[in-house]
């Protein structure tokens, strides 16, 4: 057309010459000049209109996927839970693509989230769920496929680590789903899988907040059994911390004056968190009620093995010391499969290793409790294995040989001097090293018979 358009116009400019040159008009010729001028004229005008609203056009699609786009956005953006956004979203995408049908499957935190939209009454999502068995990733139905449906755009909501779900669209009204109308979608399937990873993040931390706000409950509750005053005896100094770890745990002890003696016990349930807390709670229940009865050692340990047996499961034991201290220093103590008691005096150590299996295992067992006597200065120093298992940042035990010999190193020190130099050399060698089982520490020091 312009070719045409600039041939007319050098016609034009050649007759213009002819005219300046001999002054001659040929009037037939010159009005044929113009009509054909004019003519071309009209037609360039026509081909550049046509080429305008083309490009007008394809500027409104721009514009509209633009919008949508900029309002799939914001409508993610005030959301947290991603079934709240399927129907706002399916009207937003109805004005950009207009299909028949839409269905959206996620899967987060182990819930279905199923959506589905019908514009007619065939039930085209049925459909389309027994299609999209077969294949993976993105799949797009054209009429000459030769399915079911007349077609088909499905897009998977998720990234390479993470498979959340699809969303489909089924049967676009007129014409076929485009390049434009996958973009538009692959964008939707993109803030989708945004959003599960946001509501899954935000859950688990929810999670997390409520379970740490529990095991402090726990863990309070713990700490309040435990006695909240020391016997104040004249024979006997007795000193007892317990360091609670991350998690609340099983360890447990207990002073209780029984006939006039005191009854000395430290027990460990096995396992951690709340169920071992749980148990550790029973056990104090259950003995405080047994000490009651006024039973000799061996007879309680019995009676509180019994207990155990009928609460725990087969998976659960307690290993436990009791130990009851007499005002001329004698001790009647069974340790049945607890850690070994040190024996601390100036000269030495001595480990008192379990002679019993622990309890909770096998009903009906007989404890045969030990006996010795103490004499003035010496100490006995009970403990559970998070002490002597506690690890530093290299993942180095304390161990029971550094334990004994910080012991040893105040072993004519006070009950209470002995347990903070443990304490304190503990917490330098663990660092910064987090600790995941409680740790609990008694001494008790005899100091001698005092006259009456």
């Amino acid at each position: 057309m312009l070719n045409d358009f600039e041939g007319v116009h050098e016609k034009l400019m050649n007759f213009a010459k002819m005219l300046s040159q001999d002054g001659v008009v040929n009037r037939n010729e010159l009005f044929k000049l113009l009509n054909e001028f004019l003519d071309q004229m009209g037609k360039l005008r026509e081909e550049y209109t046509k080429l305008l609203e083309e490009h007008l056009e394809e500027l409104s699609k721009t514009y509209q996927e633009i919008s949508t786009l900029f309002e799939l956005n914001n409508l993610f953006a005030n959301v947290v839970d991603p079934s709240e956004v399927f129907e706002p979203l399916t009207q937003t995408l109805r004005q950009t693509i207009p299909f028949k049908s839409i269905f959206i499957e996620l899967n987060v935190l182990g819930k279905n989230l199923v959506y589905e939209k019908n514009q007619f009454e065939a039930d085209l999502t049925s459909i389309a769920k027994k299609i999209l068995q077969d294949f993976k990733g993105v799949v797009l139905i054209e009429p000459e496929h030769g399915m079911k449906l007349k077609n088909l755009l499905s897009i998977p909501i998720g990234n390479s680590e993470t498979k959340w779900g699809r969303i489909t669209l089924i049967e676009k009204e007129h014409g076929i789903f485009t390049a434009a109308d996958r973009k538009i979608l692959e964008a939707v399937a993109f803030q989708l899988a945004a959003s599960c990873e946001r509501y899954t993040r935000l859950w688990r931390e929810i999670e997390r907040q409520r379970m740490r706000e529990q095991l402090e409950i726990a863990r309070q509750i713990q700490l309040s059994l435990l006695p909240k005053r020391l016997p104040q005896l004249d024979h006997l100094q007795i000193a007892a911390r317990t360091v609670p770890a991350i998690q609340v745990g099983g360890d447990y002890y207990d002073l209780i004056m029984m006939r006039g003696n005191l009854l000395v016990a430290v027990a460990d349930v096995s396992g951690k968190g709340i169920p071992a807390a749980l148990l550790m709670t029973s056990l104090r229940s259950t003995l405080r009620t047994l000490v009651k009865s006024e039973l000799d050692l061996s007879h309680l340990a019995k009676e509180l093995n019994n207990a155990l047996c009928e609460d725990l499961e087969e998976d659960r034991f307690v290993t436990i010391a009791l130990m009851c201290f007499h005002a001329d220093g004698t001790v009647r103590l069974i340790n049945a499969g607890h850690n070994p008691i040190i024996r601390v005096h100036a000269d030495g150590s001595v480990l008192m290793e379990a002679q019993a299996l622990p309890m909770g295992i096998v009903k009906e067992l007989d404890y045969e409790e030990s006996q010795f006597r103490m004499h003035p200065g010496e100490a006995l120093v009970i403990y559970t294995d998070g002490v002597t298992e506690a690890r530093n940042e290299h993942g180095e035990e304390f161990g029971l040989q550094r334990f004994v010999e910080v012991l040893q190193s105040c072993a004519n020190e006070s009950a209470q001097t002995m347990v903070k130099n443990a304490e304190e050399e503990l917490k330098r060698f663990c660092g910064e090293a987090a600790q995941h089982d409680d740790s609990t520490l008694v001494v008790v020091k005899y100091l001698g018979k005092t006259e009456s």
